[in-house]
């Protein structure tokens, strides 16, 4: 289960946010998914898709890049790092042109190969 898991959550970086994919929300994502964000909580597939389109917006040219995948029942934990050009506006904060990289962990929670 746990192998599955982690191809999930790498699908979820590689195909839908890096590929910017937003046809795969509704496959990778339970329709109750809570996603919790920097910026607050988002709830269901329209939160999901909200968050791409918002980030895709802000930072047309971003990549993520996985650097370590751990999994532990329907628990996966990635560490990977965010960069892209800020060209849009991200929630309040205009767009400045600048270059960002940003290093996280995030922990996802799947129930039947979706994303909860």
């Amino acid at each position: 289960m746990s192998e599955q898991n982690k191809a999930v959550v790498r699908r979820l970086i590689e195909d839908h946010w890096n590929a910017k994919n937003a046809a795969l929300v509704s496959e990778l994502y339970a329709p109750s998914v809570t996603l919790h964000t920097s910026d607050g909580v988002l709830k269901g597939l329209e939160g999901a898709s909200f968050l791409l389109d918002a980030y895709t917006t802000a930072f047309p040219d971003f990549r993520q890049v996985i650097h370590d995948v751990i999994a532990e029942g329907n628990q996966v934990v990635v560490r990977w790092t965010f960069t892209g050009t800020h060209q849009g506006s991200l929630g309040e904060i205009p767009a400045t042109g600048k270059r960002v990289g940003v290093d996280a962990i995030g922990t996802f929670r799947l129930t039947a190969g979706q994303g909860r």
